[in-house]
């Protein structure tokens, strides 16, 4: 191992999309030269001995793996940061049923070798259809002020260039590259439906708040090499800040009545449903109770589906535990899954 010009050691891998992904990671393998982002890092005091050791989350596009640093942790830990990508050499474990990466060495990579595709997932929809898609949605709606409240967004080029990049969350559902506008998308097509079950509904008021009920997002996520929250977003949060953003070019169109703007204010501030899960207020109209269950029925089953890919094979027939849902999913006996005839 030689010494880099900054004074750390290289490790022996020129190009670390040659590496093994989190996903293909498997016990008694090693990694040498891996390159991943680093999700979260800290250092942990030894319940037995002196010292400390380095117990770090680490991603790519495939998936996350945890990872840990028994020896030299504060001089390993003094190289990077939470949200920089490291080189890793090290070997393959499993610990209470769960795998996870011993490391032995690690570098900061730099930055102008990161490509962000590499250490995030991506939207398996393309993002230009998407967006051919979510303005149809937009010239669906008649109402000329709700018209003019979409395009104040969704006619903007830098806006545009944001809604089509950014996660739908940083996990749970739609955490990848293209989420949030894919999430969008199959809220508009969820709420479309309701109307026609339900044609009392306001479908311009119920369609615009729907294209626009997460578009706080763009300023509550950053995602270079992982996907994280900003101050705005922490402090803040996406519902408040979006209600803000609506609310303003709400008031520079005089084609939206008074009422207009209160009910589409309500539908940004009461999407999440319950105070306990981020809403100000609760659904108090017809349309806000519909796009609230609309959202949360494509953030649930997303996540359920999310959770089912993420099992590593293991021909269990069951996912992992599940903490935030508690329970794990049934994934089908392996001769009777999908895919399994073809």
């Amino acid at each position: 191992m030689s010494a880099s010009e900054g004074g750390q050691p290289k490790l022996g891998m020129d190009d670390g999309r040659a590496a093994r992904l989190c996903a293909e990671l498997a016990p008694g393998q090693t990694v040498a030269g891996g390159r991943y982002s680093v999700r979260s890092k800290r250092l942990v005091d030894f319940r037995n001995k002196p010292g400390q050791y380095l117990s770090l989350m680490l991603g790519d596009r495939s998936g996350e793996i945890q990872a840990r640093a028994w020896d030299d942790a504060e001089a390993l830990a003094a190289r990077f940061e939470a949200g920089d990508v490291v080189a890793v050499t090290g070997r393959v474990e499993t610990y209470q049923d769960r795998v996870q990466l011993i490391i032995t060495d690690l570098v900061k990579c730099p930055v102008e070798e990161v490509r962000r595709e590499d250490f995030l997932p991506q939207s398996e929809r393309n993002p230009d259809e998407m967006m051919e898609a979510l303005l149809e949605a937009c010239k669906s709606v008649r109402d000329p002020g709700l018209r003019k409240l979409l395009a104040a967004f969704f006619a903007d080029p830098h806006f545009v260039a944001e809604f089509k990049m950014c996660p739908g969350a940083k996990g749970i559902h739609h955490a990848y590259i293209g989420g949030l506008i894919e999430h969008t998308l199959n809220v508009v097509k969820i709420c479309d439906n309701a109307c026609d079950i339900y044609p009392q509904l306001d479908r311009d008021l119920l369609v615009a708040g729907a294209l626009l009920h997460d578009v706080g997002k763009v300023r509550e996520y950053s995602y270079d090499t992982s996907i994280e929250v900003t101050h705005e977003g922490g402090l803040i949060g996406h519902v408040v800040v979006g209600y803000q953003m609506v609310a303003a070019q709400a008031e520079k169109i005089p084609e939206l009545t008074s009422e207009q703007r209160l009910r589409i204010g309500h539908l940004m501030l009461a999407h999440h449903g319950e105070h306990q899960f981020g809403a100000p207020k609760l659904p108090m109209t017809a349309e806000a109770c519909a796009l609230h269950y609309g959202e949360n029925l494509d953030a649930q089953v997303n996540g359920f589906l999310t959770a089912i890919a993420a099992d590593r094979g293991q021909g269990k027939g069951w996912t992992e535990y599940i903490r935030r849902l508690e329970r794990s999913l049934f994934l089908g006996e392996p001769e009777t899954r999908a895919g399994d005839d073809e």
